[in-house]
């Protein structure tokens, strides 16, 4: 599968073994989650690497295929630019910064009281929390343009993150809802 497609990849100037692997450790090292793939690609066409129709096809194998895209993206190319080898060394060189990162973190987590562990994690969470509300608001603001719409949200927040009701569930009910409510203002106006 992937030998086909790789066919179609032409590289002028593809990167040496010791380059594709510096290259993913860095990336490993500091990109995580989704946000690989547009470390890896912008980088890759500026370096002449891949073309810009290289770069679709790449990210459409490693979107396709089943498991994280970032892993699946560093197998991808580093097939793609020096087989077999490559594939292996380029995951590698991609998860194992942040797996010696969990692992030194929980090494060290573990060595400390239990109270000073537990209020960093909490510390963790009030920050991620903190994004999280910032970005939803971020997000929300603009399109946020009536009370139907506040309420809605705050029923949704308050069914979801609270009564923990699943999604599914929650829109079921609240669409119809909202559907009424926003039929009477038509009506109105």
């Amino acid at each position: 599968m992937l030998g086909a497609s790789s066919n179609q990849v032409q590289q002028i100037n593809p990167p040496s073994l010791g380059v594709l692997v510096t290259f993913f450790a860095g990336i490993g090292a500091r990109a995580f989650g989704g946000s690989i793939p547009t470390h890896v690609l912008p980088f890759c066409l500026k370096r002449g690497w891949l073309t810009d129709n290289e770069c679709l096809e790449a990210l459409n194998w490693c979107r396709s295929l089943p498991g994280a895209g970032g892993t699946n993206l560093s197998a991808y190319l580093g097939y793609c630019w020096q087989k077999t080898a490559g594939a292996i060394l380029a995951t590698l060189a991609l998860v194992l910064p942040g797996s010696v990162a969990i692992l030194l973190a929980s090494k060290l987590l573990s060595q400390l009281p239990e109270h000073i562990v537990q209020a960093s994690l909490t510390a963790v969470v009030a920050a991620s929390l903190g994004l999280l509300l910032d970005l939803t608001w971020r997000l929300a603001k603009p399109s946020i343009t009536n009370y139907i719409q506040v309420l809605v949200a705050i029923a949704t927040f308050i069914l979801v993150g609270i009564f923990r009701i699943p999604i599914p569930l929650v829109l079921v009910l609240l669409v119809p809802f909202a559907w009424y409510l926003n039929s009477k203002i038509q009506q109105n106006n």
